[in-house]
C-alpha cells in the first residue's frame, strides 16, 4: 500500500461517483453531497462529538448555518423581485430599454454586461448578479435570448467583475499567503482575457436578438413610475455611496418602495412579502445548507490529512506537467472538488503548496485560474445555486453553453502562469 493510502483513493472514487450521479440526475445533490461529506469525515476518523471539529457540531450544525448570510440575502432579493413584478416596475424597465435602444437591441446585451461587470467589481457576494438578473432578465428574454444564454452572459460578466474586485484580491492573497499585488496583476490579466471571451460570446450569440418589428412593442406613452424605479437603485447607492452591506441596502430599498408606492401599512406589507419570499426560497435554503455541511466536512483536519498525501503524489513535477495536469483535471474544481478553494481545496491548498517541490507561484496562479473557472461553472457555488434557482434553468445546459469560454480563459491563464514564472 502506498503512503497516501487506499482509503484516500476510495474517498476520491466515491467523490467521482457521487458527482457522476448528480450530473446524470440519478440522485439530487441536496441528498448526495451532505451524505458524502459526512461519510468522508467518518472514514477519515473525524470524531462524532467532543471535538472542535466534530461531525455533530462543526460539520452538521455549523455547516448547515455557515451560509446563513447568503440565505438571508437571497430571501431579500426574492422580496425585491416580487415587489418589482407586483408594482409592474419590470414593464417600465422593458419600456425604457426598448424605447431608447429600439434601433440597436443588441446594445441591451452590452448594457447588461457592462453593468454586471461594474456591480460585481464592487459587491463581493452573489447579490450583485442576482440584482442584475432581477432587473434585466425580463428584457433579455423579451428580445430573444433564452434563459441559458442570458445566464451565461451574466456569469461571464460577473467573472470579469470579480477579477477587478478588491475584496477578492484580499481574500485570495490571505488564503494563499501571497503578495496582494501579484494577485491583482494576475487577476487584471485574467479580466482582459475574460473581456475577450465576453466579446466573442456576444458577437456569436447576438444573432438571436430579435428585430424591433418582431417584438410586441408599440411606441405609446407609457407612464413610467420614476418614484418606484428609484427602489431599484437604492441597494447600489447604499453599497457604493454609503459603504453599507447589501442586506441593509435591500431592506432600505423595500422600505422606500412600499412608502413610494403609497402602501397604507408598509410594515405589514413587508412582513407579508417576507412570508411569501421565505416560502419561495425554501429550496435554495435547503441547497445552501447541504453545501455548507459538505464544505465543513471536507475541511476537517482529519479529511485534509487523509487526502493531502494522495494529491501530493499526483502533483506535477515540472511546468509542462503542470499545464497538462491542471488542463486535464480542471473539472475537479467543480462540485467543491480538490482544486476548489471554497471546497476541498480550502483545506488542501496550503498543504500542497507548502509540501510540493514545484515552484509554488505556478501552483498559486493555477489555483487562482481554476477558482475563476469555479465561479463560472461550479453548480455548487453559492452564486450559481442562487442564480439557477431564481431563473429556473437547467444547470447542465448552462454548463454546456459556457464550457468553451470558461475553459479557454482557464487554459490561457495556465499557460500565462508557466510563461510568467519560467
Amino acid at each position: 500500500m502506498e503512503d497516501y493510502g487506499l482509503l484516500a483513493i476510495l474517498v476520491f472514487l466515491i467523490f467521482l461517483l457521487t458527482v457522476g450521479l448528480i450530473i446524470t440526475k440519478k440522485v439530487e445533490f441536496v441528498r448526495a453531497l451532505p451524505a458524502f461529506g459526512i461519510v468522508t469525515a467518518i472514514l477519515a476518523g473525524t470524531p462524532i462529538t467532543g471535538s472542535e471539529y466534530s461531525i455533530a457540531d462543526y460539520v452538521i450544525v455549523k455547516g448547515a448555518t455557515t451560509l446563513a448570510e447568503s440565505m438571508f440575502i437571497y430571501i431579500l432579493s426574492v422580496m425585491l423581485a416580487i415587489f418589482i413584478v407586483e408594482f409592474k416596475l419590470d414593464e417600465s424597465i422593458n419600456h425604457l430599454c426598448l424605447k431608447y435602444l429600439q434601433n440597436n437591441l443588441k446594445g441591451i446585451l452590452w448594457v447588461v454586461a457592462i453593468l454586471t461587470i461594474i456591480v460585481s467589481s464592487i459587491i463581493t457576494n452573489f447579490s450583485s448578479i442576482i440584482l442584475i438578473a432581477i432587473i434585466f432578465m425580463p428584457i433579455l428574454l423579451k428580445i430573444g435570448f433564452n434563459k441559458q444564454g442570458s445566464v451565461v452572459l451574466l456569469l461571464l460578466s460577473s467573472a470579469i467583475g470579480s477579477c477587478l474586485n478588491p475584496g477578492y484580491h484580499i481574500l485570495y492573497a490571505n488564503l494563499l499567503s501571497w503578495n496582494i499585488d501579484k494577485v491583482k496583476d494576475f487577476y487584471y490579466i485574467m479580466a482582459v482575457v475574460g473581456v475577450i471571451a465576453l466579446v466573442f460570446y456576444i458577437f456569436l450569440n447576438s444573432k438571436y436578438v430579435k428585430d424591433i418589428e418582431s417584438i410586441d412593442y408599440e411606441q405609446k406613452n407609457i407612464k413610467v413610475n420614476w418614484q418606484g424605479l428609484c427602489t431599484i437603485f437604492i441597494p447600489f447607492i447604499a453599497v457604493f455611496g454609503f459603504k453599507l452591506n447589501i442586506e441593509t441596502g435591500l431592506i432600505l430599498a423595500l422600505s422606500y418602495g412600499f412608502l413610494a408606492m403609497g402602501s397604507k401599512q408598509p410594515f405589514m406589507d413587508m412582513l407579508e412579502l417576507l412570508k411569501v419570499s421565505i416560502y419561495k426560497s425554501t429550496r435554495v435554503i435547503i441547497l445552501l445548507s447541504s453545501v455548507g455541511i459538505f464544505m465543513h466536512a471536507v475541511k476537517t483536519p482529519e479529511v485534509v490529512d487523509l487526502m493531502a498525501p494522495l494529491l501530493l503524489h499526483l502533483m506535477p513535477k515540472s511546468p509542462t506537467q503542470c499545464l497538462l495536469f491542471f488542463t486535464i483535471l480542471s473539472p475537479l474544481v467543480l462540485y467543491k472538488g480538490p482544486f476548489n478553494l471554497q471546497g476541498m481545496g480550502a483545506g488542501l491548498s496550503a498543504v500542497i503548496i507548502s509540501s510540493t517541490s514545484m515552484n509554488p507561484m505556478v501552483l498559486d496562479m493555477a489555483l487562482l485560474s481554476l477558482n475563476n473557472l469555479r465561479k463560472m461553472m461550479d453548480p455548487l457555488d453559492v452564486q450559481n445555486i442562487a442564480l439557477m434557482q431564481y431563473v429556473d434553468v437547467d444547470t447542465n445546459l448552462v454548463i454546456k453553453k459556457i464550457l468553451p469560454y470558461a475553459l479557454s480563459i482557464n487554459y490561457i491563464m495556465l499557460f500565462y502562469a508557466l510563461v510568467a514564472v519560467v
